[in-house]
């Protein structure tokens, strides 16, 4: 027994030694990066459409790459906007202040949205005076990878970012990006950006936006990839628990777009299609010719953000065939994308990652059909309840200024105006808000302030998504299946696993097969993608290497 032990510890140190002796070849990095986020794409599609996937595009990242098997948000709420600050800086709300898409602002007691900024004037858009692109980074209180790698290569690195979504394309591109574009499609349908980046587009870009497929997609519409009975993991088509295009009654397929453009502001009907993702393909592809991204040793980062997921999750719901076929669809587009950075770029000479900002619920309409215990909530009568009870405890109000993203903003200024105890008021709100039957769990700040990080997972959860100055003074969580929207499609935005469990696979440049299924959160990809590459952490990252990449 002695001997075996001794074995053991000799081979293993010898394994250390040889591993000590081998060059770490610290200036070796890739030529380009690929942040991929495909918004709201759940964990468990992978394998449930995998049957009906191609081989060249999800499979061959899954097959050849490292996978994050028990991948995570590890915070609350589960938002757009936040998703796509976290992946890239590695942190959370709690840190990089993106605590919503829409929030209320004290500063200017009204609603703020992550990206908007009356500062800049829109780029390529038919009049500089356009709203859709009054649209910079300036919300985003920490740094990206991508402003990271242009400093640490002298801004020689160039960095774009890209999408439907302007929040999809600017937060992951960061604060010193070359460029961030998104699509505007109710009068141009064109790709636009702001005065932030350029005076004007870059010529490949007003090139692309002249000769634009977007008329070939109306035209094509959208049907079905594979036959119907191919759908079988999904539900049947029109059924009652998902929303039609606005102009018809039905959700079924074929959509002829050129049909519903009037009543769905022309070219936006692309966003909620697959057209969406491969119009998105088509301006990344312009992308890396016309930037030459890749095109010398220094490492490129290209962050690319597929919205048009997010738009079918919405309107159909997670188990609709529509959803399944934006995703067969995405697959066929993916792999497109990838055999052009193999003929561009070379392939092994890329390195790419895949996530998700946030998953989605089921349709509680759809869960009820089948037993499930969920529902649908409005927190009307709670909040109107909250401020009835302050009312009668302190005399007229009001003594909420607003209820948000599932929090209560208190009026400070009255509270302490008042002699008032602003603990003491969130308090009696918190009670308040735990009488609801609706109402899993209420917290206030200063609550989650005195509890540990392990202590309850949606406890945790809180604590990562609550910012000091921007969030509010009482957080709520509905029960678990309860979600405020519509009778039909779904939503997003909890702590718990329907929202949280998300994809996540390196592939390429640096990367070797396998995969993982211990926990890892979101804000772990660009520490993992900092180590990969070499280049410094993103300054408020607060996750972690996964090392299992690395063994």
């Amino acid at each position: 027994m002695q001997r075996t032990l001794f074995i053991a510890a000799l081979l293993g140190a010898m394994g250390s030694t040889q591993a000590q002796e081998e060059p770490l070849n610290l200036g070796a990095r890739p030529p380009l990066v690929v942040g991929i986020t495909v918004d709201q794409m759940r964990a468990d599609y992978l394998y449930r459409f995998w049957n009906d996937f191609g081989e060249g595009g999800f499979k061959r990242i899954v097959e050849g790459g490292f996978v994050c098997a028990d991948h995570h948000f590890g915070y609350a709420p589960t938002y757009t906007g936040p998703g796509h600050a976290s992946i890239f800086t590695g942190t959370t709300p709690a840190y990089h202040g993106i605590i919503a898409n829409d929030w209320y602002d004290r500063a200017s007691g009204g609603s703020v949205y992550c990206a908007s900024d009356t500062s800049v004037r829109a780029v390529g858009a038919a009049t500089p005076d356009e709203p859709a692109g009054f649209m910079s980074p300036h919300r985003l209180q920490v740094t990206t990878l991508g402003d990271e790698l242009k400093l640490a290569t002298g801004g020689q690195a160039k960095v774009i970012g890209m999408s439907m979504k302007d929040r999809g394309a600017i937060l992951p591109a960061g604060h010193s990006a070359d460029g961030a574009f998104w699509f505007h499609g109710k009068d141009e349908g064109a790709f636009i950006s702001s005065t932030y980046y350029y005076e004007e587009l870059p010529e490949w870009a007003e090139r692309f936006n002249r000769k634009s497929p977007v008329d070939d997609y109306m035209k094509a519409g959208w049907k079905r990839l594979l036959n119907e009975d191919a759908y079988d993991e999904s539900q049947p088509d029109n059924n009652p628990y998902e929303s039609p295009f606005r102009g018809t009654t039905r959700a079924t397929f074929p959509y002829d777009f050129r049909d519903l453009a009037e009543a769905n502001r022309g070219y936006d009907l692309l966003k909620g299609s697959p057209a969406g993702n491969a119009l998105l393909v088509d301006f990344a592809l312009a992308a890396i010719a016309g930037e030459d991204l890749g095109g010398d040793a220094i490492t490129d980062l290209l962050a690319i953000s597929f919205s048009s997921t997010d738009y079918v999750g919405h309107q159909f719901g997670v188990h609709a065939q529509e959803t399944q076929d934006v995703y067969l669809r995405l697959d066929r587009e993916l792999a497109r994308l990838f055999k052009a950075l193999d003929e561009q770029i070379g392939a092994g000479n890329w390195m790419c990652w895949l996530s998700a900002d946030h998953a989605g619920a089921t349709v509680p309409s759809l869960g009820q059909s089948v037993g499930m215990p969920v529902d649908y909530w409005k927190p009307g009568n709670m909040t109107d309840a909250a401020e009835a009870a302050c009312v009668a405890a302190y005399g007229e109000g009001p003594w909420i200024l607003q209820y948000s993203n599932d929090q209560f903003f208190l009026d400070r200024e009255r509270i302490a105006a008042a002699g008032l105890d602003v603990e003491e008021v969130a308090a009696r709100v918190r009670r308040v808000a735990m009488e609801d039957p609706d109402v899993y769990r209420a917290v206030t700040r200063w609550d989650l302030a005195q509890i540990a990080f392990t202590e309850d997972p949606v406890l945790s959860h809180l604590q990562w998504g609550l910012h000091p100055t921007a969030s509010g003074e009482v957080v709520v969580v509905p029960k678990p299946g309860w979600i405020n929207y519509g009778r039909t499609g779904t939503t997003h935005g909890s702590p718990y696993a329907y929202d949280t469990h998300v994809p996540c696979i390196f592939y390429g440049w640096g990367v070797k097969p396998g995969a993982t299924y211990e926990r890892t959160h979101i804000r772990d990809i660009a520490p993992t993608v900092s180590a990969l590459i070499h280049s410094p952490l993103p300054n408020a990252a607060a996750g972690r290497v996964i090392d299992d990449l690395f063994d």
